[in-house]
């Protein structure tokens, strides 16, 4: 299967002092209209410090998220949103918290978070929360433009929510920048 559209995708990594900025730069070098979902898949150990329970982990985000989240069945959108369990701007991890697959926020406020404990090092980034249940020990924080196809989707990708539509010769830059401290 090939894609159908003309595009050009680069993506730059620099380094500076304690973070890591990620840039994407997608290019439609094609005559018609390129609808595009793009982001990243970055992972973390969880716990970060050894010896500390993954309970002991937290999510700050830099505003209150009150809006519903969204979950996925079988890789896609379930039909009706969730009431969030973010508690102003705090979410509290747990193993149980990722036994009904990712943590999606489908309208963010918020431009940044922090995850961490009361003490020890905390990573600081930008957007959706992922991580597999039971026994893993990574936690992933996916910036992204777009998201899963809902389950009752049955229609063209054009008309997907959360598609990013490119017009011919335009580029759209993405960034997330990542922080350890």
């Amino acid at each position: 299967m090939h894609f159908p559209y003309a595009f050009r995708l680069a993506v730059s990594y620099a380094v500076e002092d304690v973070h890591l900025d990620v840039v994407f730069e997608l290019t439609n070098t094609g005559e018609e209209i390129l609808p595009a979902s793009l982001g990243g898949h970055p992972a973390f150990n969880w716990p970060l410090l050894p010896g500390l329970p993954k309970e002991a982990y937290g999510i700050s985000f830099s505003h209150e998220e009150a809006a519903p989240i969204r979950r996925l069945k079988d890789g896609l959108l379930r039909a009706k949103p969730e009431a969030t369990p973010i508690k102003g701007k705090f979410l509290a991890l747990s193993e149980q918290l990722f036994a009904d697959d990712a943590v999606i926020l489908d309208r963010p406020v918020s431009h940044s978070i922090r995850y961490g404990a009361d003490r020890g090092p905390a990573i600081s980034v930008s957007w959706q929360i992922w991580s597999k249940p039971q026994g893993t020990s990574l936690l992933c924080i996916e910036p992204w433009y777009g998201f899963a196809s809902p389950s009752d989707f049955d229609g063209d990708f054009f008309d997907k929510r959360g598609i990013m539509k490119l017009a011919p010769a335009k580029t759209q830059i993405l960034k997330y920048r990542i922080g350890v401290g």
